[in-house]
């Protein structure tokens, strides 16, 4: 369930949400999207006055090591090869 309650002045729409077993909701698809929330996303939650902030958790390096690691293996990029190609120093670079 989420319906459209209101809006803000950013324009951004109010949502309705249901809470189910354990305290858990579903954060619409189109906040998601914009916020660039995906599964296993961590959220930081914190009370303010009778409401509360969820936000995106800013990365670690081990969960930004994490990050590179999948995306290299999704790319079939093999880190020895990747680094013996850097250290070989054959590379063009573009300045800004």
């Amino acid at each position: 369930m989420s319906e459209v309650q209101g809006t803000l002045r950013t324009g951004a729409a109010i949502r309705k949400v249901r809470l189910r077993g354990k305290g858990q909701f579903t954060i619409p698809s189109e906040i998601r999207d914009n916020l660039g929330i995906e599964e296993d996303t961590i959220l930081e939650v914190f009370p303010v006055g009778d409401s509360f902030i969820a936000t995106p958790k800013k990365l670690t390096v081990k969960e930004l090591a994490s990050a590179v690691r999948k995306d290299m293996k999704s790319s079939h990029v093999d880190l020895t090869e990747l680094l013996a190609e850097l250290r070989e120093g054959d590379h063009e670079y573009e300045e800004d």
